[in-house]
C-alpha cells in the first residue's frame, strides 16, 4: 500500500482535525451551558446554587476565546486550501 501526500491532502487533513476540535469544543460548551440559568433569583438559602451558576458561567467564558481563535484558524485554513486547489488547477490546465 503506497500513500502519497501532496500539499492539498496535508492541508485538508489538518483542516479536518482542527474542525473536529472546534466542533468538540462547541459541543462541550453547549453541554456545560445547558444547565446555566440566564436570570437567577435566589434567596439566602440557595446561595450555593448561585455559586454553581457563576462557576458554569466562568467556564463558558473561558471557552469562548479558544473557540473564537480556532474558528478563525479553521476559516483561514479553508481559504488557503481553496487557494492551493485553484492554483494547482490552473497549473495543470
Amino acid at each position: 500500500m503506497h500513500l502519497t501526500f501532496n500539499l492539498l491532502t496535508i492541508l485538508a487533513l489538518a483542516w479536518g482535525a482542527l474542525a473536529l476540535c472546534l466542533i468538540a469544543l462547541m459541543v462541550y460548551r453547549g453541554v456545560i451551558g445547558r444547565n446555566e440559568e440566564l436570570e437567577l433569583l435566589v434567596d439566602q438559602a440557595e446561595h450555593r446554587f448561585a455559586e454553581e451558576q457563576q462557576a458554569i458561567s466562568d467556564r463558558i467564558e473561558r471557552l469562548s476565546t479558544p473557540i473564537r481563535y480556532l474558528s478563525i484558524v479553521v476559516g483561514v485554513l479553508l481559504l488557503v486550501i481553496i487557494g492551493v486547489w485553484l492554483y494547482q488547477g490552473l497549473q495543470s490546465s
